[in-house]
């Protein structure tokens, strides 16, 4: 899943392990997508699109 990020285009967060490259991120784990969109608002993270990661190896 592709994340933006528009207030900070080469945002780190360092807890997930993701970085941003030009205000974009893929994201391919369940848990690591969840928790960017439970960022605040004030950070400017969004979910871009893309296809939603699955929940485990056989799903």
């Amino acid at each position: 899943m592709k994340f933006t990020s528009t207030r900070y285009p080469a945002l780190t967060v360092h807890d997930l392990g993701v970085t941003f490259v030009d205000g974009e991120a893929e994201v391919t784990d369940k848990a690591t997508a969840d928790a960017l969109k439970k960022l605040p608002p004030e950070v400017g993270v969004r979910a871009a699109g893309g296809r939603p990661p699955k929940d485990g190896p056989d799903s």
